[in-house]
């Protein structure tokens, strides 16, 4: 049973790996993941806000990777151009667009007032 889960994580990790190789969206969010971990830390976010921080990232890295899988599937399946699996590839495209704006929204909202703070004390 241990090693049946070690391989079931060892595959989880290269399919994550994969991903942020292979995909360019998946590379941007890594990159904004990395920037708002640095923002929470350098502006004292406290374990709610961080908490709230984390979720929404999730869910944008979690509709990436539905999206991608989704769009893989599709192009084994189908690799000719298809106006109905277009369609489906572009629902996806903006579920992960609204996820992001959400994630964006939230994010503003958390370090909205930390930052007014920050430039009302150096003032």
């Amino acid at each position: 049973m241990l090693k049946r889960l070690s391989k079931s994580f060892s595959r989880a990790f290269v399919g994550l790996a994969r991903l942020i190789r292979d995909e360019h969206n998946a590379r941007v969010h890594t990159l904004i993941t990395i920037f708002v971990f640095v923002a929470a830390f350098a502006l004292k976010v406290d374990r709610i806000e961080a908490a709230i921080l984390f979720i929404a990232i999730i869910m944008v890295f979690g509709m990436e990777i539905i999206n991608t899988a989704i769009e893989d599937l599709l192009d084994h399946l189908h690799p000719q151009h298809h106006m109905r699996i277009a369609r489906i590839k572009d629902a996806m495209a903006g579920a992960v667009l609204i996820s992001a704006i959400i994630a964006s929204v939230v994010a503003w909202l958390i370090f909205s007032p930390h930052v007014r703070a920050l430039f009302l004390l150096s003032q």
